[in-house]
């Protein structure tokens, strides 16, 4: 098992590596990050989990978040891509302003000591590669389903 400070180190030599702009949250091993992919601002969370300092944990969002009318289609987009087994988990939840929903993708991993620095930023970076997928099918869906009518139930 590694000591949660290496872990520490990996994320702090990723985030300059990469030249990343990010804060340094509450504690050890926690790095706030914003990042441009495809067109689109990444917000990346990259942390140690608290409960076992050798797993790394990220979730990466879309700078916007969504219309609240459009979490059925984001939900059925998260539940298929759940479904697939895809690298990141898909999360639709609420926000402050409720008529707005978020889009998360998650993805954790034990870090061993053994591993590389160029082992560890692949990680990142694929996990990145695959948020990045996710939100630009959760932007296609949106943009169909606000030309589409809306999604009614059969009161018969």
């Amino acid at each position: 098992m590694m000591s949660q400070s290496l872990c520490a180190k990996l994320i702090d030599r990723y985030v300059r590596t990469c030249g990343l702009q990010f804060l340094k949250g509450e504690h050890d091993g926690e790095y706030f990050c914003v990042a441009n992919a495809d067109a689109r601002r990444l917000h990346i969370h990259l942390e140690i989990s608290r409960s076992f300092g050798d797993m790394l944990i990220i979730g990466i969002a879309p700078a916007g978040s969504f219309r609240a009318a459009d979490r059925p289609w984001l939900t059925r987009l998260a539940d298929t891509w759940n479904k697939q087994n895809r690298k990141v988990t898909a999360i639709v939840h609420s926000c402050s302003d409720p008529q707005r929903v978020g889009l998360v993708a998650r993805r954790s991993r034990w870090i061993q000591d053994s591993i590389s620095f160029e082992e560890f930023a692949s990680f990142v970076d694929r996990t990145i590669a695959d948020a990045v997928d996710l939100f630009a099918e959760a932007t296609v869906v949106v943009e169909l389903t606000s030309t589409a009518q809306p999604m009614l139930r059969d009161a018969s």
